[in-house]
């Protein structure tokens, strides 16, 4: 039943482009540069100004031989392109996904190739460090920027390389038990779902024992968008990344290509 609301819904979906975007002036832009601009700013005030100050990392117990490289086979970049939707949109490099499924059997070999050699060098090219963006209208004021958020269209032969790097990092991680227990998003077979279950199990448990629940939601706002990269490079060799790969993230997470604006 899923499926097919799924299927309806896709087809009474409407696109358009962006209508009016209300300035700060509170006066309407109907241009589409001007309202390119408008989008431009509110996405870049998304992200914050970094101290320069790297966190003292003392919780982190590895116990295991650091992850230095990852290893690129014909074999899981096969299994990386079958986890492509046929109907995402190309990035800059305007190559769709389907043409990398439909030719995924002779593409695996050469793009395996391709990025060992990347990761072995700790090189990105610079096509991969630039994005599409294009608004995307959550809820509320449709005139007002600050009900849209970015979407990034990236390469899709980044996107093959960089959803091998994170099975082997999340294997990594699960292997020296750096994942808590409690982490339900982005691991495989769990999700919010699984989380519910387990908070009401254990709400319930504590209810039958006759103890007090406290339950705290804590919401960080745009928390994605708002991670400095130099914190994050270095959390992750606290945990064992080093290396090439370390190497890599470095370039790919520094100096990215301007962006373009689209609707």
């Amino acid at each position: 039943m899923g499926a097919f609301y799924r299927y309806v819904n896709k087809r009474l979906k409407r696109k358009s482009s962006i209508g009016p975007l209300k300035a700060p002036t509170g006066q309407l832009c109907f241009n589409d540069l001007q309202k390119a601009s408008l989008l431009n700013s509110h996405f870049a005030s998304i992200g914050t100004v970094d101290n320069g100050i790297l966190p003292v990392c003392s919780d982190a117990n590895v116990n295991h031989e650091p992850l230095c490289n990852i290893t690129f086979t014909p074999h899981n970049v096969l299994k990386a392109i079958e986890k492509l939707k046929n109907n995402l949109s190309s990035g800059p490099d305007n190559i769709p996904p389907l043409l990398y499924v439909k030719l995924k059997h002779i593409l695996c070999l050469p793009l395996s190739i391709l990025y060992q050699q990347l990761m072995s060098v700790g090189a990105v090219p610079l096509t991969w460090k630039t994005a599409i963006i294009v608004p995307v209208f959550k809820k509320g004021d449709p005139t007002d920027v600050q009900n849209y958020r970015p979407i990034s269209l990236t390469c899709v032969a980044s996107k093959i390389m960089e959803r091998v790097i994170v099975q082997q990092m999340t294997s990594y991680f699960t292997k020296c038990n750096l994942i808590s227990d409690s982490q339900h998003g982005f691991i495989v077979n769990r999700s919010t779902c699984t989380n519910l279950l387990e908070s009401f199990n254990d709400w319930t448990l504590a209810l039958q024992d006759r103890t007090g629940v406290t339950v705290v939601y804590i919401d960080f706002a745009k928390a994605f968008d708002s991670v400095p990269h130099d914190k994050l490079v270095h959390r992750l060799k606290t945990y064992g990344i080093n290396g090439q790969l370390l190497l890599w993230i470095k370039k790919f997470s520094l100096q990215p290509e301007p962006l373009h604006s689209c609707w």
